[in-house]
C-alpha cells in the first residue's frame, strides 16, 4: 500500500487525537478506512509513526511499520530512482529528471497521445525501452506485448507503481535486458507494431544509430507501423533533433509523420 506525501500532510492535521478517517491510498487506486491515535497512523492493523518531515512529491510505502520513500539509490549508474506523484499517473524521477513531460501534459497524456497517433493497433507489439511501462501496459488490451528495459532500478519501482501492475501479467513479456543487443537475436518480420521511446540521446545515443534502425525495419513486418520518441537536446542552441531523426527514418521507412502532442514520429514499413 502507497501513501502519498499529500495524503500524509492531511493525516498530520489530526496528530495528537484520537479519528477515524478515510483516505486515498495507492496513488488514487483505492481508499481505505484509518485511525489516527496521536502521533500513530493505524491501518492494516499495522501502528505507523507519521509525525516525520514529509518531503514534497514523494510516495511512502510501509515497511516493518515504518514509512519508506519509494526510491532506489543504484551505486552502479549513481542514480536515485524515484516514484512521484502527479495528476494522474505517477511518473519515475531519474537524478530529479521526470521521465514525462510533467509540466504542461501527465504521464497519462503523453502515453495516451503516442498509442494514438498509431491509429490501429492489433497482433504483437515491441515496446524497446520500458520506463514506468504505462505504454507496455495500454499496448496489452490489444496486442501481445514484448518490453525490453535494460535498467533493472526501472522495473524494480515499477513492482511498487499500482499503475504498472498489468506489466507483470500474462500478456506482457518483461525482459530485463540491453534491446541493442537483443533485437539482433529476434526474427524478421515478427512485430505488427513497434513503440520506441529511447532515453534521451546522450544517454543512449546507439539507440538512435542506423545500425539500430536496420534491426527495427528487420523484426518490423511489412506495412508494420513504428512510433518513435524524440526528444529535443540543445533546442535553445537552435538544434532540430527531431529533423535530424527523420533524415535517417527516411532511409527505412515510409509515410512519416511527426505528432506534436506526442512528440515523435509515425512511420511504416514498405
Amino acid at each position: 500500500m502507497l501513501i502519498s506525501y499529500k495524503e500524509l500532510k492531511y493525516l498530520n492535521l489530526f496528530l495528537g487525537r484520537q479519528v477515524e478517517l478515510e483516505i486515498p491510498t495507492d496513488l488514487g487506486k483505492s481508499k481505505r478506512k484509518v485511525k489516527i491515535d496521536g502521533d500513530f497512523l493505524i491501518i492494516d492493523e499495522k501502528k505507523v509513526n507519521i509525525n516525520i518531515k514529509i518531503v514534497d512529491n514523494t510516495v511512502y510505502y510501509i515497511d516493518n511499520n515504518e514509512l519508506k520513500p519509494v526510491e532506489i539509490f543504484s551505486q552502479k549508474t549513481n542514480r536515485l530512482y524515484k516514484l512521484v506523484p502527479t495528476k494522474d499517473w505517477p511518473t519515475v524521477t531519474i537524478s530529479s529528471t521526470p521521465m514525462h513531460k510533467v509540466s504542461f501534459s501527465s504521464p497519462k497524456q503523453d502515453t495516451k497521445a503516442k498509442l494514438r497517433a498509431l491509429g490501429e493497433i492489433k497482433g504483437k507489439a515491441l515496446d524497446t525501452c520500458m520506463g514506468a511501462g504505462y505504454t507496455a501496459t495500454l499496448l496489452s488490451k490489444k496486442c501481445d506485448v514484448d518490453v525490453f528495459e535494460i535498467d533493472k532500478n526501472m522495473i524494480d519501482i515499477a513492482k511498487f507503481n499500482p499503475y504498472s501492475k498489468e506489466l507483470f501479467e500474462d500478456k506482457i513479456k518483461v525482459n530485463n535486458k540491453d534491446i541493442f543487443e537483443e533485437i539482433k537475436k529476434i526474427k524478421d518480420n515478427t512485430y505488427d507494431v513497434i513503440i520506441h521511446d529511447p532515453p534521451t540521446f546522450k544517454y543512449a545515443p546507439m539507440l538512435y544509430s542506423s545500425e539500430f534502425y536496420t534491426e527495427l525495419k528487420r523484426v518490423l513486418k511489412p506495412h508494420g507501423k513504428l512510433y518513435h520518441y524524440t526528444p529535443r537536446p540543445n533546442v535553445k542552441s537552435g538544434r532540430d533533433f527531431p529533423k535530424e531523426v527523420e533524415k535517417r527514418l527516411e532511409k527505412f521507412f515510409i509515410n512519416i509523420e511527426f505528432h506534436e502532442d506526442a512528440q515523435g514520429f509515425t512511420t511504416q514499413n514498405p
